[in-house]
C-alpha cells in the first residue's frame, strides 16, 4: 500500500489526478513552463503510465457497480429500472476502458517518437 492509498479515500485520490492534469493544462498552455523536448517526453511516459491504468480501474468501477447492485445497495434516483442503469454503466466504463486502450496506444508511439528528438547542437 503507497503512502498515498492509505491517506486518501479512492475519491479523493480522483479528485486529485484530476486536478493535476488541470494544472499540466495549465502550465503548458502555450509552452508555458515546458523548457525542452526531455520535458513533453516526461509528460508523454507518464500520461503512458496513467493510460495503461485506466482499463483496470474502469473495470474494477463496473465490478463494484454490479456487486452493489447484486447486494441491493443500489437503487435507480428517478425510479427507472436500476437493472437497465447498471448494464449502462458497466457498458460505459467497458468502451472507456477500450478507448483507454486506445489513447494508450497511441501515446506509446507518441513517447517512441519523442526518443529521438533532442535539442539542436
Amino acid at each position: 500500500m503507497t503512502e498515498l492509498t492509505s491517506t486518501f479515500t479512492p475519491r479523493e485520490i480522483a479528485g486529485q489526478a484530476a486536478a493535476a492534469i488541470r494544472a499540466l493544462n495549465e502550465v503548458t498552455h502555450g509552452g508555458g513552463e515546458l523548457t525542452n523536448v526531455a520535458d513533453v517526453r516526461a509528460i508523454v511516459t507518464s500520461l503512458e503510465l496513467i493510460g495503461q491504468g485506466l482499463p483496470q480501474l474502469c473495470e474494477q468501477l463496473a465490478r463494484f457497480v454490479v456487486i452493489q447492485h447484486e447486494d441491493g445497495q443500489v437503487a435507480q434516483l428517478d425510479g427507472q429500472d436500476t437493472g437497465t442503469c447498471v448494464t449502462e454503466v458497466v457498458e460505459a466504463l467497458a468502451a472507456a476502458g477500450q478507448a483507454a486502450d486506445m489513447m494508450t496506444a497511441a501515446i506509446t508511439e507518441a513517447r517512441a517518437a519523442t526518443a529521438s528528438l533532442d535539442r539542436p547542437r
